[in-house]
């Protein structure tokens, strides 16, 4: 498949959201300015990253990760990867996931709005349209935005959130966790390969230019505002 030449970014159009992802994956902070302009550059300074501060380990990440979720949610053997995950911690999906943080060290996925979560955003815009396009007398108009504004925290704080797309076994959440925790889990000895990092960073670049990853090869270059890497 022939690789495309240059890579566009969606949004503000530069690189940063590219870089925080870059960041928060191989668990790594971009401190001094670099002239980075291809993908294969960043492929190779994730790649020195990892030579220099990972175990060199050859354990499974996925693997690795699954075990770690099913200790700290306090199952057995009896549990493998294809149980399924909303029974097994029920409807408090967020402080599960705060708790899971903490138990396993790992950052976990973004869980989804749920009906009340979707409602209180709708809060939010009409709060914003009372304020800009209603003609009520000030006083009435600040109220009324106030009011909306204010029903929308009390729905997202009822708000039960849900899983991520995707997310219907423990399995499934192992595999989302161990995608986003790259870096760190490598330090505690878990195999992190070139290839693996290429492919973490096509599928992030992609994410973020809304492009095939296939696309992306070593050569192709992207625009960028203000270079920054470690």
């Amino acid at each position: 498949m022939q690789v495309l030449d240059t890579a566009s970014w969606v949004g503000d159009g530069d690189d940063a959201d590219f870089f925080l992802a870059i960041e928060r994956t191989f668990d790594l902070r971009l401190r001094s300015n670099l002239p980075w302009t291809t993908f294969g550059e960043v492929r190779d300074h994730v790649v020195a990253h990892v030579a220099a501060h990972g175990g060199g380990g050859t354990a499974c990440a996925t693997q690795m990760t699954f075990y770690r979720l099913r200790r700290a949610l306090g199952f057995g053997r009896h549990v493998g990867p294809d149980a399924p995950l909303a029974p097994l911690i029920g409807d408090a999906l967020r402080p599960v996931f705060s708790d899971l943080e903490a138990d396993t060290d790992l950052k976990m996925p973004a869980t989804r709005a749920g009906w009340l979560g979707i409602v209180g955003g709708s809060c939010f815009v009409i709060a914003a349209a009372i304020l800009a396009l209603t003609t009520l007398p000030p006083p009435s108009r600040i109220f009324a935005a106030g009011a909306s504004a204010y029903v929308g925290l009390w729905l997202r704080h009822l708000d039960r959130r849900r899983l991520p797309r995707g997310c219907e076994t423990i399995g499934d959440l192992a595999r989302m966790v161990s995608e986003q925790n790259r870096g760190r889990l490598a330090r505690d000895g878990a195999r992190l390969t070139s290839p693996e990092i290429w492919r973490i960073i096509q599928q992030l670049a992609a994410d973020e230019s809304g492009i095939d990853p296939d696309l992306i090869g070593p050569e192709t270059t992207f625009f960028r505002i203000k270079a920054q890497a470690a």
